[in-house]
């Protein structure tokens, strides 16, 4: 897929080797890499906020609108990550309409130097050099893969993260609704079979696959709160910022989260996206490629109150809000053999028995699933 750069009008935000600002490593995934913007010194122009660094009309320095408030996101150098512009082209034209206003992380694209890559490079350098155990470092997993050089784009995105006055967590809801390829009699659904191949694979032992750590997705979009109620706690249990009592947090959280529309919309999106399924459908098909985006995607949960004894105060109260938000809705290619991969795991899932349960290491009734399927069959 080729995007067309009609981009003659665009104002862009230019970030360069010399632009005045901090960047600091907050997080990474299996594509992308997300930095703080840490300055006081951003200042342009009135009439030109590409050029951050030069001096406004009447020689007040002003920062640029655009770096308020949000967080850098830059591509890693590997075959199986589209190209910026393209993954953003497809998240304004294919991704954003789906969604009603406010439901998602927005993003701005800006531009970067090859000089501006390497600072952020040299960044993650710095992490990777941390210990194993510091909670600034690098994961082991992702060392020694860094930015794109060759990338002219990066995205800014809406900070959703916690401070003094915000809790906030977050988790990847994956697949909603069970997989169109999934055998009939299947025990797990696509997320929890995945997880307990793993688990399996790490050497983690039967009884111990269905840990309390682990929620099944399906759970999330349950019409009975009584199932929905136990997902929560691993979720809310990763909150991070404001002081909170997890218990109570829970226990006011769960009428919101039962009423949210949102992961029920993305429900039925992934299921509208993709009916079929990896062994009948062209991987290469646009609403497919914006399923398994769909499926990947991120749930933030931001919350701003006036706290209490770490107490959240009732919806109603005006200073109180909750804020929920789907990012890292990127577009997935079947390039770098993606295709295959997904094809050969779905297969592993069906052939092993992980679907069924009936895996050559079944787990034992102690830990046999969190999976809402599992007393079901």
């Amino acid at each position: 897929m080729v995007a067309t750069r009609s981009t003659s009008r665009t104002n862009f935000l230019i970030l360069n080797g010399d632009t005045p600002i901090e960047i600091e490593y907050l997080a990474e995934g299996a594509a992308n890499v997300v930095f703080n913007i840490r300055s006081k010194r951003i200042i342009t122009q009135d009439d030109d906020y590409g050029q951050p660094g030069t001096a406004a009309k009447d020689g007040i320095p002003r920062i640029d609108p655009r770096l308020k408030g949000n967080l850098l996101r830059l591509r890693k150098d590997l075959p199986s990550v589209a190209p910026v512009f393209e993954s953003h082209r497809h998240f304004k034209e294919r991704i954003e309409p789906l969604f009603p206003a406010g439901s998602l992380v927005e993003q701005l694209l800006c531009k970067i130097t090859p000089e501006f890559v390497e600072k952020c490079n040299q960044e993650l350098r710095k992490h990777q050099s941390y210990p194993n155990d510091d909670y600034l470092g690098r994961p082991k997993k992702r060392f020694d893969v860094y930015l794109a050089k060759d990338e002219g784009y990066a995205t800014l995105i809406t900070h959703m993260g916690y401070d003094k006055e915000h809790a906030g967590t977050e988790f990847k809801p994956k697949w909603l609704a069970q997989s169109p390829s999934a055998p009939p009699d299947a025990k797990r659904c696509r997320t929890c079979a995945l997880r307990a191949m793993r688990h399996a694979e790490e050497g983690t032992t039967p009884e111990f696959r269905g840990a309390s750590k682990d929620f099944c997705p399906l759970s999330l979009v349950d019409d009975d709160k009584d199932v929905l109620s136990p997902s929560l706690g691993p979720i809310l249990g990763k909150c991070r910022g404001a002081p909170i009592d997890i218990a109570e947090f829970e226990r006011q959280i769960l009428p919101y989260f039962h009423k949210l529309p949102l992961l029920k919309l993305l429900r039925k999106l992934q299921i509208e996206k993709d009916p079929k399924g990896i062994f009948e459908t062209d991987p290469s098909n646009l609403d497919f490629m914006t399923a398994m985006a769909l499926r990947d995607c991120t749930f933030f949960l931001k919350v701003s109150c006036v706290w209490q004894k770490g107490r959240i105060p009732n919806q109603d109260n005006s200073k109180a809000r909750i804020e929920a938000r789907l990012g890292d809705l990127d577009l997935k290619t079947p390039d770098g053999n993606k295709a295959q991969y997904w094809k050969d795991v779905e297969q592993q899932l069906i052939d092993e028995g992980w679907y069924t349960g009936t895996e050559n290491t079944p787990a034992t009734p102690e830990g046999r699933c969190v999976c809402l399927l599992w007393d079901q069959k």
